[in-house]
């Protein structure tokens, strides 16, 4: 449901469609510049080497900003739509707001870390 949710995101937060189709055209543009053909035409080594200098930010080089912002934005995007989903909630062995029996309150180390005391 990844692809869906970041087709609703551009849909609900239209602020988003700009960055993310200039980060699309940035992929292509530089994909040519490297090698003459568009991003999806590349083999998969030279796609995971493109992607590569823009998925680490601090090692990215600056004229790579462009497409640092994107790569960040969209994997961001990619995130929250795995995770927001059944897959990714069960991945995350989430159970939800249910009832906790054994919950006994903020252990004391904890107020004393943060010098407050129990009210």
């Amino acid at each position: 449901g990844v692809p869906e949710f970041i087709d609703f995101m551009m849909t609900d937060r239209p602020e988003l469609q700009v960055p993310i189709r200039g980060g699309l055209r940035w992929l292509d543009a530089e994909a040519g510049l490297r090698h003459g053909r568009a991003f999806k035409d590349l083999a998969e080594v030279e796609r995971t080497a493109l992607l590569d200098d823009i998925a680490y930010p601090v090692r990215a080089k600056p004229e790579f900003s462009h497409g640092v912002a994107f790569f960040s934005r969209f994997r961001d995007l990619v995130a929250t739509g795995f995770f927001t989903s059944k897959m990714g909630i069960d991945d995350l062995k989430y159970i939800g707001n249910v009832p906790n029996p054994m919950w006994d309150g903020c252990p004391n180390e904890c107020y004393t870390h943060l010098g407050v005391t129990k009210a």
